[in-house]
């Protein structure tokens, strides 16, 4: 399996999940609509859904939108993974959630989320890392508009700068991918310490082959590229 496979067939993928969440969701929210459940399926749908349009930036052009829109899924998908804590700690944090205020119950706990991750044996998940450094790409600060500038004259410079485009795209194809291998996990996985959300696997019957083939090939290629060009001094690590 090349990457080129993985991602033709990403979209069919992506529609299985958001088949199964929307599904699912609409079964635990006509049970109660603000319940723990609802909470993480309405964060799964968005998760899902900016991934859909991560997937049609994925050219030279809209590198930089891309990333603006990763942060926005960063910060979903792992507010998802608080929300599943079978913890009554996240409970509460759901409750200030649906009260829809002005407040950080929208801000993930990546340490808790890390910390998890740990003893499952995945360690250097950095879900904190990986927030600030797209955060630092999202917002105006000098590296984004370099980023920015960067992105530009791919195209539009005077004459055409020549670059490999291919060499250019692939840790942003293989960082796409690795996103929705891990909202699989994260959505659709029950796993010790997070509540069940029932997902029929049978109902998305390429979802696990794509997200094991993401890890045994995506994954590598976006390590190998970690931790890209954003000087340690710009995120906090």
């Amino acid at each position: 399996m090349t990457m080129d496979e993985i991602l033709a067939s990403a979209p069919g993928v992506l529609n299985e999940l958001m088949r199964e969440l929307i599904r699912r969701g609409s079964d635990e929210h006509a049970k109660d609509k603000e319940s723990q459940a609802s909470a993480c399926f309405s964060l799964a749908i968005r998760s899902t859904s900016l991934l859909c349009g991560i997937g049609t930036l994925l050219t030279p052009a809209a590198r930089d939108s891309a990333k603006v829109l990763l942060r926005a899924f960063i910060e979903s998908r792992d507010l998802l993974m608080t929300f599943r804590f079978d913890q009554q700690g996240a409970r509460n944090k759901i409750g200030y959630w649906f009260a829809g205020k002005v407040d950080n119950s929208w801000k993930a706990e990546h340490k808790r989320c890390e910390e998890f991750m740990d003893k499952l044996g995945h360690s250097g998940a950095d879900f904190a890392k990986k927030w600030s450094q797209t955060t630092t790409l999202a917002h105006p600060t000098r590296y984004a508009a370099d980023n920015s500038v960067n992105c530009a004259v791919l195209w539009a410079a005077t004459p055409p700068r020549l670059v490999d485009v291919r060499a250019v795209m692939e840790p942003e194809i293989a960082d796409y991918l690795t996103s929705i291998a891990t909202l699989i996990v994260i959505a659709t996985y029950d796993i010790p310490g997070l509540i069940s959300l029932d997902c029929d696997l049978d109902r998305m019957p390429n979802v696990d082959q794509f997200r094991a083939d993401v890890f045994a090939v995506a994954v590598p290629i976006l390590n190998k590229n970690e931790p890209g060009d954003l000087p340690p001094e710009s995120y906090r690590a």
